[in-house]
């Protein structure tokens, strides 16, 4: 038994070399877009199937001496905006929300600085450009944790550079819109209460000594004061001034 279980622990599961995960990513990316006689009935487990594709090609990267940062960046770029486009933008609130909680998992395994800056803010331009419609309201709840990883996420990198304010501080009042409609949309609903914990968990957070440092500082301050202002105006805002209060004691 003690041999089994060291052999287990030796096993190497097998890999996808990085062509053959580019391979399968222009695969996938045909069943999502029903390319095939306009057939759509893949499109979740395609979608399933990439996240394990772009493990595989950070994994062929990262064992690999040459460099694929381009390439890698054009497989990044294609998951995440068909994933978005055409997954979390969906009629089918239960399909959205597997898109998103996709797209959360793909944000957690990038590294932020491996992306160039202005394909993040392409990303921002197409989340707050294009959001799931107030009546999926499935969607739209789904969509907010996905939103508040972005925040937290890119808000210390992107505001360390004066020059990324004005596209910065338009995501936010764009987000800050949206989120104003979604706690009109009434408050006996899932998409009120995750409103209001989202830009609570966001507010808190970038109120917190040390989250950001440098220039991103009084603009993270901001972001946290105008994402408190909308849940004033539904006197919903407790729990922030409660964690502020403990962060700064």
């Amino acid at each position: 038994d003690g041999e089994e279980d060291e052999g287990a622990e030796n096993k190497i599961e097998p890999m996808l070399s990085h062509d053959g995960a580019e391979a399968m990513t222009t695969l996938l990316l045909n069943f999502l877009h029903g390319s095939y006689e306009n057939d759509l009935t893949y499109k979740i487990p395609s979608m399933m199937c990439m996240k394990k594709v772009y493990g595989c090609l950070q994994g062929a990267r990262t064992l690999s001496n040459t460099s694929h940062d381009h390439l890698q960046l054009i497989d990044w770029e294609k998951m995440v905006t068909t994933i978005y486009n055409d997954v979390c933008l969906s009629d089918d609130g239960l399909i959205a929300k597997n898109g998103f909680e996709s797209l959360k998992r793909v944000l957690l395994s990038t590294n932020v600085e491996s992306i160039p800056e202005e394909n993040w803010f392409i990303l921002l331009d197409m989340v707050s450009g294009r959001p799931p419609s107030i009546a999926v309201q499935q969607a739209r709840t789904s969509s907010l944790g996905f939103i508040e990883r972005l925040f937290l996420m890119l808000m210390p990198y992107l505001s360390k550079k004066k020059e990324n304010w004005v596209k910065l501080e338009e995501f936010t009042i764009t987000m800050a819109s949206l989120a104003r409609q979604n706690l009109r949309a009434g408050r006996a609903t899932e998409l009120f209460e995750t409103t209001v914990h989202t830009l609570t968990n966001i507010a808190n957070v970038m109120s917190m000594t040390g989250y950001v440092d440098g220039e991103g500082v009084n603009f993270c301050a901001w972001v946290s004061e105008t994402l408190l202002d909308e849940l004033e105006r539904v006197g919903a805002c407790g729990g922030v001034h409660a964690m502020m209060v403990a962060a700064h004691a």
